[in-house]
């Protein structure tokens, strides 16, 4: 089995709900386009700034991918775009890369920028309104 963990903001799931981005998992578009249709997904957060209360949730998932008989390998990340790009809800986080540390030094290595892809953050990237996506 499969899993996708999506990391959201921990600022920005006070006023989002992550639908957007459930409903691109569920129709497989954008970043999901590519998934079987047996993989899962699941989210959490970052745990605030600057990421640091990540660990205790990768340890925590860990241990239950272990008594569930799921290899590391088959679990991929994805930083929800609220993370990862300049859009509606905030700039790109500054501790992204710090973040992708711990998820290495907790044998996580699947990484993926973005989730759900706005039309309206895309055109404002375009127009220069918003940075492009790193």
């Amino acid at each position: 089995m499969k899993l996708i963990v999506i990391i959201q903001c921990e600022d920005v799931v006070k006023r989002c709900s992550g639908f957007l981005c459930m409903r691109d998992f569920y129709d497989r578009k954008g970043k999901f386009e590519n998934y079987d249709s047996d993989v899962r997904y699941m989210t959490m957060t970052c745990g605030g700034c600057c990421g640091n209360l990540l660990t205790p949730k990768l340890e925590n998932l860990g241990m239950r991918l272990k008594k569930e008989n799921i290899e590391k390998d088959d679990v991929i990340f994805h930083f929800a775009s609220c993370i990862c790009s300049d859009n509606f809800h905030r700039s790109p986080c500054p501790f992204m890369n710090r973040m992708k540390a711990l998820l290495s030094r907790k044998g996580f290595y699947n990484v993926v920028l973005g989730t759900h892809i706005s039309q309206k953050a895309e055109a404002k990237r375009q127009a220069g309104f918003y940075k492009k996506w790193e």
